[in-house]
């Protein structure tokens, strides 16, 4: 097999030629104060713009002299995403961007993966926030970055193992406000009032150490927990039964590796746990209460 080809970035020019310099100023740097406000009234961030125009220029055909235009697009592009990630995330989403793009930077840089890069990405390296092109794709769907700023913000890891602004999200979107008429449905079927513990916070720490984890996991975390829920069904044994061996009444749903089953419901310590294994999880849910009647 042969060895994979390493991209080797292109050395910066010396000068860009007059007319893209020209250019550069005229429609990219007396830009640049506008595009700075626009950034800070989206995100609160005073993001500055540190591009080596040399480095990027050098991807840029001979006779492409609309360098400031170039770059002024990029950057369009990624306010464009923006305003869609502040419109989705509010101020749940600013807080994440403020905390990943800490070195409140950004710039635009070539694809270290030469051929294998995407036309457009993003990414955040050592809290700068960077728009990457392919080495042969330079000005290629620079608008195109609307679905860009989330993945971007969502790759740094947070401190203390914080959750995602997709798992966040999807606890406030889905779970939030949409668990209560289930669980009072549930504590009315039991005939008691019970805790119901999603268990959020272990939960997505397994989750994210696990190599196995669902697909889209983070994204369907809310709804994920409120189905678990949604799986006990009526069934007159379990109102006097739980009542007294369920101590704590107390429900939580655990992410646990030693699950033999797709999903087990088991009672410890006084906690009547619903668990499953990382590449389980959320499968089945339905099935929650199944053979709970038979541990009472």
């Amino acid at each position: 097999m042969p060895k994979p080809v390493v991209f080797t970035p292109k050395p910066a020019l010396a000068k860009l030629p007059l007319a893209a310099r020209k250019d550069l100023r005229d429609n990219f740097e007396a830009k640049q104060d506008d595009l700075k406000t626009q950034i800070k009234n989206l995100v609160g961030v005073d993001l500055t713009f540190d591009i080596n125009t040399a480095e990027v220029w050098a991807y840029a055909p001979e006779d492409k002299i609309n360098a400031g235009s170039t770059f002024t697009g990029y950057i369009e592009g990624f306010i464009r995403g923006l305003e869609n990630f502040v419109k989705t995330y509010g101020d749940m989403g600013k807080e994440h961007f403020a905390e990943a793009v800490s070195a409140k930077v950004l710039t635009i840089v070539v694809n270290p993966l030469g051929d294998k890069g995407e036309t457009i990405s993003t990414d955040v390296h050592e809290g700068v926030y960077r728009i990457l092109f392919r080495h042969d794709r330079l000005g290629y769907n620079m608008s195109q970055q609307w679905d860009l700023v989330l993945p971007a913000i969502d790759s740094v890891p947070r401190p203390q193992g914080g959750m995602s602004l997709t798992a966040r999200y999807a606890i406030e979107n889905d779970y939030v406000g949409s668990a209560e008429p289930v669980i009072e449905q549930i504590n009315k079927m039991l005939g008691a009032e019970f805790t119901f513990d999603p268990n959020f916070e272990a939960n997505y720490a397994a989750l994210k150490a696990a190599e196995d984890a669902p697909g889209n996991w983070e994204r369907n975390f809310g709804n994920s927990a409120l189905n678990y829920w949604r799986g006990f069904k009526n069934d007159e044994m379990l109102q006097e039964g739980l009542q007294e061996i369920v101590e704590t009444k107390t429900f939580r749903i655990r992410v646990n590796p030693k699950t033999k089953a797709t999903i087990e419901t088991v009672i410890e310590d006084g906690v009547v746990y619903v668990q499953a294994r990382p590449e389980r999880f959320a499968y089945n849910h339905m099935e929650a209460g199944t053979g709970l009647v038979k541990l009472l």
